[in-house]
Formats: C-alpha cells, sequence, structure tokens
C-alpha cells in the first residue's frame, strides 16, 4: 500500500566511508547489510526482519559531511518544494527523479536539511513493521525553533502542539490532522547545526551503547528514561553521522 502522506517514510545514512559505517551500525543496531538492485545499479540496505529499513550511501558531491537524510512523503514533490521555498526555506536538491520515484531536499530557516519524497508506484510502497531495528521517531532540533514550526505550519499545512519537557522548553507535535508527523524542539547543544534527528528502535539501547564505543563511535547524550516514551540517547558514528537509540517503553 502507499506511503502514508506527510510521514517520514523512508531513511539514509550517507557516510563518507560507507564500509566502516556498515561496520558499525550492524555491530550496534543489529541491522544486517544487503545489497539491492535499484534501476541499473545497486544500493546498499540496512535490514531488520527481513525487510529493507534504510539505505547507506557515499556524499553525492566532495565536501558533503556524514549525515542521516530522512524521507517526508509528500502528494506532490514539486509542489511541496516550492511552498517550502514560499514559506522561507531553501531548496537544496531540486525535484528529481530517481528509481524508486521523485525526491527533493529543502532546508527550513534555520538551515534542518529534509527529503521530499513520492514513490513511483505505491503499489510498491510498503510501511515496514515496527520492532527493533524500524525508524520509531523524527524530530527536528533547531537552531530557531520558533522560526522552523512557522515555517512547517505555512510550507506543509502542519498543526502543532505544545508540551513542557522535563529538562525545560517546549517540545512541539507535529500533526497532519491525525496523523502524527514528529516532533521539534530547541536544538540543546551549543554549537550544533539545526537538524533532523531520527531515531532507531533496538531491544536493549544499554548493550547498544556499550557497543557503540566499542566500535569506534561517541556517545553524545547519557542515557535518559522518559516516563511513557522510553530509554534513549544519542549517538554519532566513526564517521560523524548522528543518530538516536531508543528502547521504547511498549516494547
Amino acid at each position: 500500500m502507499a506511503y502514508t502522506n506527510h510521514k517520514f517514510c523512508w531513511h539514509g545514512c550517507v557516510s563518507t566511508d560507507v564500509d566502516k559505517a556498515i561496520a558499525f551500525y550492524t555491530n550496534v543496531v543489529g541491522w544486517t547489510h544487503a545489497a539491492v538492485q535499484m534501476g541499473d545499479e545497486e544500493a546498499n540496505m540496512f535490514v531488520a526482519a527481513d525487510k529493507p529499513r534504510c539505505h547507506v550511501m557515499a556524499p553525492p558531491m566532495e565536501g558533503v559531511p556524514s549525515h542521516w537524510s530522512n524521507y517526508l512523503r509528500v502528494t506532490d514533490v514539486d509542489a511541496s518544494t516550492a511552498a517550502a521555498t514560499e514559506a522561507g526555506g531553501q531548496v537544496l536538491v531540486p525535484p528529481t527523479d530517481i528509481p524508486p520515484g521523485r525526491f527533493s531536499v529543502v532546508a527550513s530557516p534555520s538551515g534542518a536539511a529534509v527529503s521530499l519524497f513520492t514513490e513511483r508506484d505505491p503499489e510498491t510502497a510498503e510501511n515496514p513493521p515496527a520492532g527493533p531495528g524500524s525508524f520509531h521517531w523524527t524530530e527536528l532540533h533547531s537552531t530557531s525553533i520558533d522560526a522552523d514550526v512557522a515555517w512547517l505550519r505555512a510550507a506543509f499545512g502542519f498543526q502543532t502542539s505544545e508540551m513542557p519537557m522535563p529538562q525545560g522548553g517546549t517540545y512541539y507535535l507535529i500533526n497532519d490532522g491525525d496523523t502524527q508527523v514528529g516532533g521539534a524542539m530547541q536544538g540543546m547543544h551549543e554549537g550544533a547545526p539545526s537538524m533532523w534527528l531520527t531515531w532507531v528502535s533496538v531491544t536493549d539501547v544499554d548493550a547498544a551503547t556499550a557497543r557503540v564505543t566499542e566500535s569506534g563511535g561517541n556517545v553524545l547524550s547519557p542515557l535518559m528514561d522518559m516516563p511513557g516514551v522510553g530509554r534513549m540517547g544519542i549517538i554519532q558514528d566513526p564517521t560523524g553521522g548522528v543518530i538516536g537509540l531508543i528502547t521504547p517503553a511498549n516494547a
């Protein structure tokens, strides 16, 4: 069935050292690696429960650092890209056709990049099951949260609701009607750029985090327990990509 509109439907690991990233994440998260045919080329994928979860690729051009890319499903990539710029965002990659569909990359007023995507064939789209190795949640960490939240509302028609965070500040839940899109918050780490942080589910976040340093990565935040949400921490792979690990409360 087709992906749900205005939900994050896919993720990608962009790494300056693909082999190192594959070794790291297969050990830390427990994904397996597979090469999947995409058009005329093979794509590296991380797999969990026999389902591809995300791709792994080298940066498209020299000088691009390692990062995670997050794909927001929209009904019309060209129209959504235009709306994003009209609302004060920036186009980083114009609408482009790729084997699975059509995508673009836009940035919020503070510079947080997000990919917009529409699948080529809705019949081939499949929402993978939850569980270990699945992507649990995606949220914006912004250096200018008021401007970025206003942009999300204007560009995509999202609604937001506010809730206080235990450590202080406001957490914004981003919704599209009854559909939960993700979250947004003021960035907590001084000097860190605006970014979308995605959280991957693991069976035991303590054990997974211990494997981070063993595998050459860095633990960027102490593990914390969020009532009703789960136990979580933020990590960085050896090439610089940043991602969150979580053991959900209902796991």
